[in-house]
């Protein structure tokens, strides 16, 4: 009979270091002068004299007739007529005639 080898194989991880480049970028900076002409501006004042006509308001018056309504109270008496009732005795004249008999003397 044959005999069997059995070969157990064992797996074990090793740790290698594997080296890798990384190239990163960083800004360097550099400092370059540039010389930009820009004009200067320099004001100058020249005074001049320009005549300009002025208006000058005068306040002049001037009357300016109104009505001016006024209430003037007025006293005037009003009549008013009352009757009032008075008796007064009326006196009446009733005419009779009498014949009187006057003696008559005749002067000759």
């Amino acid at each position: 009979m044959k005999s069997h080898k059995f070969v157990l194989l064992n797996l074990v991880e090793v740790p290698q270091i594997q080296v890798q480049e990384v190239t990163r970028h960083v800004p360097r900076v550099e400092v370059q002068e540039i010389i930009t002409e820009i004009p200067k501006v320099e004001v100058q004042t020249v005074e001049k004299l320009v005549e300009v006509p002025q208006v000058v308001f005068v306040n002049k018056t001037v009357e300016v007739p109104q009505v001016q309504v006024q209430e003037v109270v007025k006293h005037v008496p009003k009549l008013e007529v009352h009757e009032v009732i008075r008796e007064v005795p009326k006196v009446e004249v009733q005419i009779r005639e009498k014949h009187v008999e006057v003696p008559h003397v005749q002067i000759q």
